[in-house]
């Protein structure tokens, strides 16, 4: 199989692209896109970063100049460019609908054009996960790290959306490809690479931010590690590698300062400064009184004005995460996070064949790591030092990989924010290239022990069956639930948000009005970026949860919208979608839109 594994790429590549491609024309526009591709049109076209400045601006750059040959409409006399939206900010999603939906501008083609980008980023991410495994454990290693990521239906689900979380799972990949490079060889070259591909992934996503105290806390133990080799120099050591880890933070901040600095240059300095007062709460412990002050003193500057816009980014999201966000999960509704939210929905969301690689990985892992460490101290305490250096060193990316994905999931589950499996999506390559690393190096050991031909058809045939398995699932990856919860038509009742409905459907829903002609009105209530008024035509008919009386006729409901009414205990009978329960479901448009008969 090896032998073949240029092959092997090039067909997995082309069936990533295809099923991306066509994905990126046939999903409905998607609920935060609506605010990503407008603000992102806006930065390349006004050269202003008023719009959405909750998140960095690599991403929706690049979406939107693959739109500037299209010369779109973009009106900066609206309310939304001029004045503030009850959330005292610019409204990002007020420019969003008139941008995309009453501009007389085609929002098929905006939304395809501007997607694109996404999915060369995916491509890429591949790539690199080959290279990286090979690098690290040889070809094997590589091919599977790469198949791991390019099945994954949740990838493919979103590596074609405007939106940050496959970019985050490159900038991050990238960060740590170059890390043990850094750390073990830290010339200048190194030094700025890291800082380079640092710098990347934070003008991507603010989670990002997080790598920066990792980096310290493992360049301490790196440190360590490197003093216990010898007794001489040991001040210099440790000069050398804080200047240099404080070089490549420098080096970052410079990427953020040049990514940041055209779109805030000639940006007015009303806009921070009417904004940031409202956005950075002085009071909950992240910025004082006097770190406002500070930030707005450096907006009075073009020169710095792109660290205010950062700072500003990320006091939003502190502010995000601080006061949590609406969710529906196993029959409750609630703003405050859920312990269990993200180890159900990974387990729920993955392939069954990803999990049981996991497992595996796990149980060698624990193996490895307790016959190891009985072994190392076993010996005496001189030995036991040798053998662990050289355990540490030895696999340096793969502890630094596997230590950042601990600290992440802690965050991620004692954290306050639960809106969705792709905010793991940061750490799914690292896991990916971990669980490649670990079951090739137990799968050439067995290969070598065992009868080859077993171990060889288990595990190209796991393989194969992951393959076939996501194949059949398409289209509907936004979606994708595995067979413990019943498959992607049955997981809305499980979770729902950007796990099962994100608005992906709208399309399908025209084209299921189409085969059916004796549906000639139908109350639609739907969550996503889409506009269903425009979409469906006269067959529209406009609804919500409190509209009474309850009409006869067809009922199409999103499920974040069916299950967030039916569940949440503040709301009443009367005001909400309780009602309906007493009908018979009769279809299910894609996985994520519900249609009732209502007599």
């Amino acid at each position: 199989m090896i032998k073949y594994y240029k092959i092997i790429i090039f067909i997995a590549i082309a069936f990533m692209v295809i099923v991306s491609v066509r994905l990126a024309k046939d999903d409905a526009l998607i609920f935060d896109e609506l605010s990503h591709i407008s603000a992102g049109y806006s930065y390349v076209s006004e050269l202003d970063y008023r719009l959405n400045p909750e998140h960095p601006p690599l991403v929706k750059i690049l979406s939107g100049f693959f739109l500037l040959p299209l010369k779109l409409n973009f009106n900066t006399d609206l309310d939304f460019w001029s004045k503030f939206s009850g959330s005292q900010e610019y409204d990002q999603w007020m420019a969003g609908y008139y941008f995309l939906h009453q501009a007389d501008n085609d929002v098929d083609r905006i939304t395809f054009f501007a997607r694109l980008p996404v999915v060369l980023i995916s491509i890429i991410l591949a790539l690199l996960l080959f290279k990286w495994g090979r690098k690290r454990g040889g070809i094997t290693t590589g091919i599977f790290a790469f198949l791991l990521f390019v099945f994954d239906p949740n990838i493919l689900g979103h590596n074609h959306l405007v939106t940050t979380d496959i970019a985050i799972a490159f900038g991050v990949s990238l960060a740590f490809y170059f890390l043990s490079d850094f750390l073990k060889n830290p010339t200048w070259k190194n030094v700025i690479l890291f800082g380079i591909v640092l710098g990347i992934a934070q003008v991507i996503k603010f989670s990002a931010f997080l790598l920066i105290p990792f980096l310290f806390f493992f360049g301490v133990v790196f440190i360590i590690f490197k003093l216990s080799e010898t007794k001489k120099y040991q001040f210099r050591i440790v000069l050398q590698y804080l200047v240099k880890i404080v070089a490549s933070l420098i080096v970052a901040f410079f990427v953020i300062w040049v990514v940041y600095v055209p779109f805030t240059w000639n940006m007015p300095v009303s806009v921070l400064k009417n904004v940031a007062p409202h956005q950075i709460h002085v009071d909950d412990g992240l910025i004082d009184k006097s770190g406002l002050e500070f930030i707005l003193w450096v907006n009075e500057y073009s020169f710095t004005r792109p660290l205010g816009m950062y700072a500003l980014g990320l006091a939003q999201v502190k502010n995000r995460v601080k006061y949590g966000n609406g969710v529906y999960f196993m029959g409750k509704v609630s703003d405050s996070a859920f312990i269990t939210y993200f180890p159900v929905v990974f387990v729920s969301k993955q392939t069954v064949f990803h999990l049981l690689f996991y497992c595996i990985a796990g149980i060698i892992l624990l193996k490895y790591l307790f016959c190891g460490l009985y072994r190392a101290f076993s010996q005496k305490i001189m030995d036991t030092l040798i053998s662990v250096r050289k355990i540490f060193f030895d696999n340096l990316t793969e502890i630094s990989v596997g230590l950042f994905v601990i600290c992440y999931i802690v965050i991620s589950v004692l954290g306050n924010l639960n809106i969705g499996f792709r905010h793991l999506f940061l750490i799914m390559p690292l896991l990916y290239f971990i669980t490649a690393r670990v079951c090739v190096s137990a799968y050439n050991k067995l290969v070598k022990r065992k009868k080859k031909s077993i171990v060889q058809y288990f595990f190209w045939g796991v393989i194969g069956l992951m393959i076939i398995e996501v194949i059949l699932a398409f289209p509907f990856y936004i979606s994708y639930f595995n067979q413990f919860v019943g498959g992607s038509k049955n997981g809305y009742k499980i979770v729902t948000d950007s796990n099962a409905d994100w608005g992906q459907d709208l399309k399908r829903l025209k084209k299921y009005l189409e085969q059916h002609p004796e549906i000639d009105k139908i109350h639609v209530d739907y969550f996503g970026g889409g506009y269903p008024q425009s979409r469906l035509g006269d067959k529209f008919i406009g609804w919500n949860e409190s509209r009474r009386p309850i009409e006869s006729g067809y009922y199409a409901i999103s499920v974040n919208v069916l299950q967030g009414s039916i569940y949440d205990a503040n709301k009443s009978n009367d005001n909400s979608y309780r009602w309906i329960l007493k009908y018979q479901l009769i279809d299910q448009v894609g996985s994520s839109i519900l249609i009732y008969k209502v007599d």
